[in-house]
């Protein structure tokens, strides 16, 4: 009761100052305003439509449930503030929605509730959507201490819109393999509209996905701190224009990954297999001199515990598929890994887990068959990476490796944490080359003729990015 009771409070309020009632009738409060989402506990619920308006200021706090047959609207604008002494998550439960559909001028924020120059990854919980689409488990849980389940039967289902959203230092971990991500996808059905999203200085993984068939574009994950898109439990979505970066400071101590991909934990070969598809993405690590690497401490510089893996670690019967891919300075490019009993480099070999038409450059060491020793950081010695090595390399592959960044050519510095441009000159190898005549790229894909996630005709201030991503949240006075 006391919860109900809170929520009409709520509702109410924001309808005198903020709600926009119709597009004839609208009442939108002075600029400045701030409303509390959530009573700090870890079980508020939204069990009624509601909309948060432009141009107020919302600040969450404990966990926030919109529930089965609710609809949380966010209006293009908007700054939600996570609260870190409460862990704040935004939860969408299975049957509930979320339309967080921005601009690119006005792009909705989640961010920290601290202040400028206090910033951390992991001041807040992140966004969690749960839907009924198949995943190979079942019905889960969702890691993090949530409530909420995810799984079904229904691959269409329809969780919302995240389109032109920023989340910023959100990302918890509350125990080993038991965190709350950027953003959390688990069981998210194909109804759902994902386009335009960037999650930066997240305290776990950027996005990931348990199960589901949710397509996404144009996503950025910068400064993460352990893997920046990581896939699980039978996702097998279609993902194009996909950008990361990587800071050199800040990284995992069980090693962070580019790509991370299992078919499930404990490598069970069930269906449906993790074999979501991946085209056109662009993504750089912490080794901006492979020749300065310090294979003790990670890179040479970084502190201790930034321990930093491989551009892709594909592991746990995965059958994930890349094309037309730009991946650059990590000390591995690829793992293909059969541990766990799994047999992940003979989906490999028969063509269900793919690598094709991608483009290495500036890695400390190509290849590799096995993570990194457990005990440390350092790159085993004992492993070329024979499988990978033969795999990446094979005849039809379409791969490419280069020693440095230099020799792709591209337009500026991709390593610039504020202001980086992966951008290819004309006569760049990622300028042109792409190629979409393997089935699994034959539809639900642009066939843009580039490598990479940005065309060489764009410039820094007028590509995909431009205008909604932040690369300097922590200075940012919202």
């Amino acid at each position: 009761m006391k919860k109900m009771f809170r929520m009409v409070v709520l509702l109410f309020t924001v309808s005198v100052f903020a709600v926009s009632c119709s597009d004839d009738n609208k009442e939108l409060g002075p600029a400045g305003n701030s409303f509390d989402l959530g009573d700090g506990s870890d079980a508020y619920e939204i069990k009624e439509d509601m909309k948060l308006t432009y141009p107020n200021t919302y600040n969450l706090k404990g966990f926030v449930y919109v529930t089965d047959g609710a609809t949380l609207t966010i209006e293009p604008g908007v700054i939600i503030k996570g609260d870190k002494n409460s862990k704040a998550t935004l939860i969408i439960e299975r049957g509930g929605k979320l339309i967080a559909e921005g601009t690119k001028d006005k792009p909705i924020v989640f961010t920290s509730a601290q202040a400028p120059g206090n910033r951390k990854p992991g001041d807040w919980g992140g966004l969690i959507l749960l839907g009924r689409a198949n995943n190979n488990k079942g019905e889960q849980t969702i890691e993090g201490g949530v409530r909420s389940s995810h799984g079904g039967n229904n691959d269409n289902d329809d969780s919302g819109i995240l389109k032109y959203v920023r989340c910023e230092f959100a990302g918890i971990e509350y125990s080993t393999d038991n965190e709350i991500n950027g953003i959390t996808f688990g069981s998210v059905g194909s109804g759902t509209v994902v386009d335009y999203v960037q999650v930066s200085y997240s305290g776990d993984d950027s996005f990931e996905w348990f199960g589901g068939t949710v397509n996404c574009r144009h996503l950025v994950a910068l400064r993460t701190w352990d893997d920046d898109f990581d896939t699980d439990n039978g996702y097998s979505g279609k993902l194009q224009y996909l950008v990361a970066l990587r800071d050199p400071q800040t990284g995992d101590k069980s090693a962070s990954n580019g790509f991370e991909s299992d078919n499930c934990a404990d490598a069970s070969a069930i269906e449906p297999y993790t074999s979501c598809v991946f085209s056109n993405v662009s993504m750089f690590g912490p080794v901006v001199n492979p020749s300065s690497y310090n294979n003790e401490a990670g890179v040479k510089g970084s502190k201790t515990d930034a321990r930093f893996q491989a551009a892709m670690h594909l592991r746990r019967n995965t059958q994930l598929r890349v094309f037309n891919s730009l991946f650059a300075a990590f000390p591995i490019g690829l793992i293909i890994e059969n541990d766990k009993k799994s047999t992940t480099q003979s989906f490999a070999t028969s063509g269900k887990l793919v690598v094709e038409n991608c483009v290495f450059a500036g890695m400390v060491k190509n290849y590799q068959d096995a993570q990194y020793w457990s005990a440390n950081t350092q790159l085993n010695p004992d492993d070329n990476g024979t499988f990978a090595s033969g795999y990446f390399n094979r005849e039809g592959g379409k791969n490419k490796a280069f020693t440095s960044v230099n020799e792709l050519r591209l337009k500026g510095d991709p390593f610039s944490l504020t202001s980086f441009n992966m951008i290819p000159a004309s006569d760049s190898p990622l300028a042109s080359g792409a190629d979409w005549s393997n089935s699994y790229v034959s539809t639900g894909f642009d066939k843009v003729s580039y490598i990479g996630a940005f065309a060489p005709t764009e410039t820094v201030s007028d590509n995909w990015m431009s205008g909604w991503t932040n690369m300097d949240p922590q200075n940012t006075i919202y």
